[in-house]
């Protein structure tokens, strides 16, 4: 269906912020980026006034292109907004991990450089262009370790990924016939990957929590507090006032923590 330049507009003013206007254009990223931004913090939806006649074409073109098939082009230039929205967007992503996430033992390592990760690729899949995920999460995972612990991580840690997806552009393949855009669907199998490795890093506390108090998997929470309770008793240090069992008694603790998550009742609402 073709899509109307007035119509566009009208949803730009409407809900513009929340990238109502991307969706209908089927720009599933862009409207993706504006809700988590608002409009890339305001700027970008008040730049968009001059753009949206851009976007109603590349959209009517698309259309047509679905219907041509015309051969697969070369790499796209490189656009210096593109390239300062992935590195603000990165930062941005990789804040908000540090203000909500920073407690978990392996943030620096996993989340912060994926959240970062994230929040550039997304806008290097905004309209005709897209990137290599892959090797802009790799970057990520390789620059983080060398600013760990520093709270001004994500700027180098974006600027590397953005670098990467830049030089990893690609014009976006014709969509097939039939494709209906999926809002944030060039990340499902990313988030799917994030999910497994951070279960599997929770499955090795546990492994390592039951480790401490000497039970296996089939362990009940009774089990599990009864000998917490007697393991505490024994390192506490008001009865045994020495360094090393204050270490032991903290690990004994955080490992009791680990493990009530894991029998704690889930309610539902």
């Amino acid at each position: 269906m073709v899509k109307s330049v007035m119509v566009a507009y009208a949803l730009w003013a409407v809900a513009g912020p929340l990238g109502l206007h991307h969706l209908y254009l089927g720009r599933d990223n862009h409207a993706l980026l504006w809700m988590l931004t608002l409009g890339g913090f305001g700027f970008g939806w008040a730049r968009e006034v001059l753009r949206i006649p851009a976007y109603v074409g590349e959209a009517n073109r698309d259309a047509e292109k679905e219907r041509k098939a015309p051969p697969t082009m070369g790499p796209p230039p490189v656009g210096p907004v593109r390239f300062v929205g992935q590195v603000c967007v990165g930062i941005y992503f990789g804040t908000v991990a540090l203000i909500a996430l920073n407690s978990l033992s392996f943030f620096y390592l996993i989340v912060l450089p994926l959240s970062v990760g994230a929040g550039v690729h997304l806008v290097s899949c905004i309209g005709q262009q897209t990137s290599d995920l892959q090797k802009t999460l790799t970057t990520c995972l390789i620059t983080s370790p060398i600013f760990y612990g520093s709270s001004l991580s994500p700027l180098p840690i974006s600027l590397a990924a953005s670098v990467t997806a830049a030089q990893y552009r690609r014009v976006k393949a014709p969509r097939t016939p039939g494709y209906t855009p999926k809002l944030g669907g060039y990340y499902e199998d990313a988030w799917k990957k994030v999910l497994e490795i951070l279960l599997k890093e929770y499955t090795e506390k546990e492994k390592e929590a039951l480790k401490v108090f000497s039970l296996d998997t089939e362990a009940s929470l009774e089990d599990i507090t009864r000998s917490y309770r007697g393991l505490a008793k024994t390192w506490h240090p008001d009865h045994n006032p020495s360094k090393e069992a204050e270490a032991m008694f903290m690990k004994i603790h955080e490992a009791y923590e680990v493990l009530q998550r894991r029998h704690k009742p889930r309610r539902f609402t």
